[in-house]
């Protein structure tokens, strides 16, 4: 037998090549990235959809589901009156289906207790009970009070139960809750109204300070889950609502009150078409009180259509009712602009001053006109003032030297001032509503007529708010602030989410251009147009204004005559300005170009508001 040798080969070893190692690394950085992506993922799903699919969880096995109702923050005067708040109602909800349910049971016992205690009507009850037997959810009251519903929550508890039939009666009374919300309420009706603006059981506005920070005011709901677990037991799930924070407004009430008050009583004494006021802190651009004629009733706001019965309400359109009800809702001091008349001179001056084109003792002959192109252009003074100077200027309100200035000035130059105050362009205020007026710019040129009109205030439109944060730079040593009616907004408990303080936008003149201004404005209620502003022991600054109304409705533009916008603007004191005041009276029924007319509601407001504020008394005169 021959021998068999038995070769045994050996396997060959694997090599781990660089190809390899490099091939496994990219497979192990892949799942690696893969598993950082999904880490990810599900920490974005648990933090930032977390709720939506626990909702969506707790839908799918849910027994009952409630929204937690937020409070919307308050809304307080700089002292911390509350002028907005939201307090707590409830609807009182029947669930048909669960009392139908067993009609014999529960049907009678539960129409005996709310007749009993929520003056139903039986029949109508029963009714509505019959008409929803399909539905767990119909609200059969409205925003009830407390108050309203104690005595009946303490009836379901057992308080009034002391028979065995009564307790009967209790135990089958069914189907009944409460639907916990809030509702706005001003606890000063009118007051400041259309600065604080209304908001809806939404929480929606779209006027005032509540529009503007209705997303500050507005917090985050809540839901109440109550679902079935895997042996039958009702488990309950609770995420409190998150409420909203509450806004320091500017405003004072009790200065409010007096520029309201004071409104009111000089409509009823002169009747003009409108009146209009601005209180504000020329030093931050704060605005202490803003009101005009036009108020109504915050807890009430579609009740504002004043001089409407009830059937001629009722016969306008939806159209004509949205009209007249904005017209009321509208804030006047921004939403309406105006030419400002001879108030516009004191900033001509500061103008020509800033460029040079006179100084302090430059001197001007009036005759008591100026020819201009074609035309002859009248100083209010027709016998003319004679030989004066800048600040004799502003003092008798002479529109021939503010002609000379706009001359000398030229109109890209006024008009590059005009956009320097602000004029033309939106304050940035922090309401909604507000209007730029009308100037003349480079696209719609300013001729040779015009720059002589708008020198001395006329031919260009401004609102209230405009005026205000302007002239507050004249006399502030140049400094436009931006006007705001919010100072801060706080938690719930206090504490401090943001701050809105004073923000400077730009220099408007320099310093000793405020310092002349200021001195020729104090001229102007010493001797000159506005000595009916005079309060005694205060330096009273301010320039008086009266233009001729213009009609810019119909296919025309011309002017109304014997209407008058009268208006008076100033400060004190006059040496280091603490409070600025702007005037507004829309022809007065009686002698509508009355100078008087212009100073007599500014000083009548003053007098109160200045003792109010503790300004010194700093008159030597």
């Amino acid at each position: 037998m021959s021998d068999r040798r038995v070769v045994r080969r050996r396997k060959p070893k694997l090599r781990f090549n660089k190809k390899m190692s490099r091939n496994l690394g990219i497979i192990y950085a892949l799942i690696v990235g893969f598993l950082f992506v999904l880490c990810g993922k599900i920490v974005y799903l648990n933090v930032v959809k977390g709720d939506n699919y626990s909702i969506q969880v707790l839908q799918q096995q849910s027994f009952t589901s409630r929204v937690i109702p937020y409070k919307r923050g308050d809304i307080k005067d700089r002292n911390g009156n509350v002028l907005a708040t939201s307090v707590m109602v409830y609807n009182l909800i029947i669930d048909s289906k669960l009392i139908m349910s067993d009609e014999e049971k529960y049907l009678e016992p539960t129409i005996d207790a709310l007749v009993k205690y929520f003056d139903f009507e039986e029949e109508d009850l029963k009714t509505g009970i019959e008409e929803h037997k399909n539905g767990n959810y119909w609200v059969a009251k409205k925003e009830l009070q407390y108050e309203e519903i104690e005595e009946f929550q303490a009836y379901l508890q057992g308080e009034y139960a002391d028979t065995d039939e009564e307790k009967e009666k209790v135990q089958n009374t069914k189907g009944v809750w409460f639907e916990k919300q809030y509702k706005r309420m001003y606890p000063y009706n009118s007051l400041a109204c259309s600065v604080l603006g209304f908001s809806n059981m939404n929480n929606e506005a779209s006027l005032g300070i509540e529009a503007s920070y209705s997303d500050e005011l507005n917090g985050v709901e809540g839901r109440e889950y109550g679902y079935m677990d895997a042996e039958n037991n009702m488990e309950m799930v609770v995420k409190d609502a998150q409420n909203g924070n509450n806004v320091i407004s500017s405003i004072d009430m009790n200065i409010q009150r007096i520029v309201q008050n004071a409104i009111d009583k000089y409509m009823a004494k002169y009747e003009p078409k409108r009146i209009a006021v601005v209180v504000a802190d020329p030093n931050t651009g704060e605005i202490l009180a803003m009101g005009d004629d036009q108020t109504f009733n915050l807890n009430k706001p579609t009740s504002a259509h004043k001089g409407y019965s009830k059937s001629e309400w009722k016969k306008l359109s939806k159209e004509k009712q949205s009209e007249v009800l904005n017209s009321v809702w509208s804030n006047y001091c921004i939403t309406d602009s105006f030419e400002p008349g001879s108030t516009a001179k004191a900033f001509t001056v500061a103008a020509g001053l800033e460029e040079g084109v006179i100084n302090k003792n430059t001197t001007f002959t009036c005759d008591g006109y100026e020819k201009v192109d074609i035309y002859k252009i009248g100083c209010h003074d027709t016998s003319g003032h004679g030989t004066i100077d800048a600040k004799e200027a502003i003092a008798e309100s002479c529109n021939d030297y503010m002609m000379y200035i706009g001359r000398q000035l030229g109109a890209d130059e006024f008009m590059k001032y005009q956009a320097r105050y602000g004029f033309g362009m939106k304050t940035g205020i922090d309401l909604p509503g507000e209007t730029r007026g009308i100037i003349y710019d480079k696209e719609r040129g300013m001729g040779e007529v015009t720059l002589a009109t708008n020198s001395f205030g006329q031919n260009f439109t401004v609102n209230m708010i405009q005026m205000v944060s302007a002239f507050s730079s004249l006399v502030n040593g140049g400094y436009y602030y931006e006007p705001h009616v919010v100072k801060q907004i706080v938690t719930e408990d206090g504490s401090l989410v943001k701050n809105y303080s004073k923000t400077l936008v730009k220099e408007t003149i320099t310093k000793e251009t405020s310092e002349f201004i200021k001195k020729s404005l104090r001229q102007v209620v010493l001797t000159g147009t506005g000595t009916t502003a005079a309060i005694e022991g205060y330096t009273v600054g301010g320039k008086t204004g009266t233009a001729e109304k213009v009609n810019t409705s119909g296919t025309g533009i011309g002017r109304i005559k014997n209407q008058y916008i009268l208006s008076f603007i100033g400060c004190v004191p006059i040496e280091n300005p603490e409070v600025v005041c702007y005037t507004l009276m829309d022809t007065p029924e009686e002698n509508a170009e009355a100078t008087a007319y212009n100073t007599e509601l500014w000083t009548y407001i003053m007098k109160q508001v200045l003792p109010y504020l503790g300004i010194e008394k700093t008159a030597k005169e």
